[in-house]
């Protein structure tokens, strides 16, 4: 046994051992510990498990009698649901006292109702489990109209409006579905019965007789909890009303796509940026502010996807030909989060004057991920002239170093000066062309793109909290390996 494992073994030993010493009695195979809790002056038998992966894997405590309310704090098996995932870890189950403090504290919330409870939706953890995930859109607009649900990729499934064909095929594609709305719940439901008294008597009947005969196969029940809406997917696969199984499901509208935008999401919704050179760099900005939830983009680069791109880029095998703006653009469009109408491509170098200002002019922001002298200067220059907002970002000393400023400048601002070459001694070509290829790693491209999308994200916001100029050592080697200054 490593020692690993001989440590898992000890802290599962100890506090059996305590437990016991509480008064706690362990069944002959060790897999359980009955015993007494002083629940407001009175002894209540508990079960206590304590899994073979503990301490890592949580402790179940439950009543044999049931005692304790039927609330979002059990799970199926009617286990305690005892500690918040954000305690988890300090694993305040290592002791007995902590065990039996928490299960105390469980009772004394459970009698006054649960005061300032979280809003916890997940009703699918009280039901079998159905193996595949189901898709809905937004629910308003098929309450009252026929709906079915449409096998799709990798297993999942998806509801539409419509109802499934009745001929019978080798290969069923389509099953009829039903919208149930169950309003406000104080406790979850599990099983028909608790969801028929939900409902009223003749939608009960029918929805019952419907899973009966077959004509419906997916029940898409509505809910709400505290002020939240939420959903579960149930799939009849046997006509059987008691014999129901809760599919994993989740919602695809554009509220939830944003729910893990960030805090920066409502404002950048209305923000329109240009970013010269969409490498590997530029890329993953455009990726990022568009999962971020900008509104509109412009890309600008002249360049075609080569293999060797694909490393490093957000372009694939299946792009390289492709210019690179159309392989960002593409990219972008299958993330869902954005339309043909909101990135726009520009094929072509930035050298005229014209073209600059038409970028800084049509643009709230404009993000140089060049990596070229000229364009850089040009984009520098043409920030300082008619003050538009410039982020610049590029990769130094081989990938090393990650540098971000921003112009124009403040009064009393300044940059940050010049970072001396150095970092490994490299000197990479690509085979046919024999364009020099820097060593910079996928993650320091990606560290990046990600520093030069904070500092738009703080000048868009209006916060502009950032320095003049961000400078990050990302990587060090011996000085031997390095190039001279």
């Amino acid at each position: 046994m490593s020692e690993l494992q001989l440590s898992f073994r000890a802290s599962r030993e100890a506090v059996i051992e305590d437990l016991c010493a509480a008064g706690f009695r362990l069944s002959d195979d060790g897999s359980l510990l009955r015993g007494g809790i002083e629940i407001d002056g009175k002894a209540i038998e508990h079960e206590i498990s304590i899994p073979e992966d503990f301490p890592f894997a949580i402790p179940k405590v439950r009543t044999p009698a049931g005692e304790g309310g039927l609330s979002w704090h059990r799970e199926s098996d009617g286990s305690f649901c005892l500690w918040a995932e954000e305690k988890a870890a300090n694993l305040p189950w290592l002791t007995a006292s902590g065990i039996l403090g928490q299960v105390t504290a469980w009772h004394a919330s459970d009698a006054e109702g649960w005061p300032d409870d979280p809003a916890d939706l997940d009703l699918e953890r009280y039901w079998p489990r159905y193996p595949n995930l189901v898709i809905y859109p937004d629910l308003d607009d098929f309450a009252t109209r026929a709906c079915k649900v449409v096998k799709g990729p990798n297993g999942t499934y998806r509801l539409r409006h419509g109802k499934a064909p009745r001929k019978k095929r080798s290969r069923v594609r389509e099953w009829d579905a039903r919208v149930v709305d169950i309003g406000d719940l104080a406790a979850p439901v599990r099983n028909f019965d608790e969801l028929s008294e939900r409902m009223s008597s003749d939608d009960a009947l029918s929805l019952r007789r419907d899973i009966e005969s077959g004509a419906t196969r997916f029940i898409i029940v509505r809910y709400r909890r505290q002020g939240h809406d939420a959903a579960v997917v149930l799939v009849a696969s046997k006509r059987n009303p008691h014999d129901l199984s809760a599919a994993e499901s989740a919602h695809d509208g554009e509220a939830t796509r944003r729910l893990r935008a960030g805090y920066d999401a409502e404002i950048l919704s209305g923000m329109s940026v240009a970013i010269v050179g969409v490498g590997a760099i530029g890329s993953r900005v455009a990726e990022m502010l568009i999962s971020s939830g900008l509104g509109d983009l412009t890309i600008v680069d002249p360049d075609l996807v080569r293999p060797g791109n694909c490393i490093r880029h957000v372009a694939t095998e299946g792009d390289v030909g492709k210019l690179k703006v159309n392989a960002v653009k593409d990219h972008l469009i299958n993330t869902g989060l954005v339309g043909l109408e909101g990135v726009t491509a520009v094929p072509s170098a930035l050298r005229s004057a014209v073209q600059t200002e038409e970028l800084f002019n049509d643009h709230d922001l404009v993000i140089d991920a060049t990596a070229d002298g000229a364009a850089s200067a040009l984009l520098m220059t043409a920030s300082r002239i008619l003050d538009g907002p410039l982020v610049a970002v590029c990769l130094l000393q081989n990938g090393t170093i990650a540098r971000v400023d921003r112009s124009p400048l403040l009064d009393g601002e300044e940059h940050a000066p010049p970072v001396a070459a150095g970092g490994p001694k490299t000197d990479l070509r690509e085979g046919g062309c024999g364009d020099p290829v820097s060593p910079s790693p996928p993650w320091a491209c990606s560290t990046a793109a990600g520093r030069a999308v904070g500092m738009a994200a703080d000048l868009l916001s209006g916060r502009r909290a950032m320095p003049a100029s961000v400078i990050d050592e990302l990587a060090k080697f011996p000085d031997g390996d390095t190039s001279e200054p």
